[in-house]
């Protein structure tokens, strides 16, 4: 049997309505709709009837429920004891993150719109960016924020120590390429109205626009700790940035499903816990 059916009957049972269970599972209504009557044929019985505006389980429905919830309930088990959890994370935060047990982290891609997808797919179990969305299937949470800074090579022959906010839109940029509703982190950021940059580069991960600008006489911008973290190593210079940005919002984002999960919870606290306490050290190569 489709383990996949037993779940949606599961929930099904549990909000009695089609609407409020695809939007939990993420799915559509004809879909769930499809998988009950999908299931109704496997075991012969009917397993819903109307109420009102509603459904209602019907005795054979209540006769399942405890079995199938066992069921589920030792194949969860049997998983988790060989499995791990799939987190998908900003480079920016990456680097300040140490390994947990059972946890497996993966880089975000920049094309944003793709990480809603993984989560609904159940090929990630947790997103931490800066994306967010409206959709009742996901929860967003507060996981951590800093400022952002502007980088650049020591040895840059007009900017020394300090950066205005004419010599900022004057010096040629290094852009990163992550985009999201069509727009950039920084244009998301901006609590003023902003020029056109001045473009020599887009490059598609931060860690490709600091080596770019350790060599050229550009401009980037990227999170403090992540300028931090590489400032020694790449001989950058950090400046305060000259255009008036909020702070950088990093999320937690995850399907409604894990919300009550003790294991996804425990995970979330340990990598806030981490966020929290890091302190972004210069490294030496």
């Amino acid at each position: 049997m489709d383990l996949n059916l037993i779940q949606t009957f599961l929930v099904v049972a549990e909000y009695q309505s089609y609407t409020k269970a695809a939007d939990h599972l993420g799915l559509t209504q004809p879909a769930v709709s499809a998988s009950i009557k999908r299931l109704e044929k496997v075991v012969n019985k009917q397993l819903f009837v109307k109420k009102g505006r509603g459904i209602e389980p019907t005795a054979s429905a209540y006769q399942l429920i405890p079995k199938f919830h066992q069921a589920i309930s030792i194949v969860d088990n049997a998983i988790s004891e060989r499995s791990a959890f799939q987190v998908c994370c900003s480079e920016t935060l990456l680097h300040s993150l140490t390994p947990i047990e059972h946890t497996v982290f993966h880089e975000s891609p920049p094309e944003k719109y793709l990480l809603f997808e993984q989560i609904r797919q159940q090929k990630m179990d947790l997103i931490i960016d800066t994306v967010i969305t409206k959709d009742s299937s996901f929860v967003i949470e507060n996981a951590y924020q800093e400022p952002a800074v502007v980088i650049c090579r020591q040895g840059h022959p007009r900017i020394q120590g300090q950066l205005s906010k004419t010599q900022f839109y004057q010096e040629s940029h290094c852009l990163f390429s992550g985009k999201w509703n069509n727009t950039t982190g920084f244009e998301q950021l901006a609590n003023e109205p902003i020029e056109e940059r001045i473009v020599e580069i887009v490059t598609t991960s931060l860690s490709s626009m600091a080596l770019y600008v350790a060599q050229r006489d550009c401009l980037g911008v990227v999170s403090r700790s992540f300028a931090l973290k590489w400032s020694k190593a790449l001989k950058l210079q950090i400046l305060d940035c000259p255009i008036a940005i909020s702070l950088i919002p990093y999320k937690f984002i995850y399907h409604k499903r894990e919300l009550n999960n003790p294991a996804h919870q425990r995970l979330r606290e340990k990598i806030k816990v981490q966020l929290e306490q890091a302190h972004a050290h210069p490294i030496e190569l």
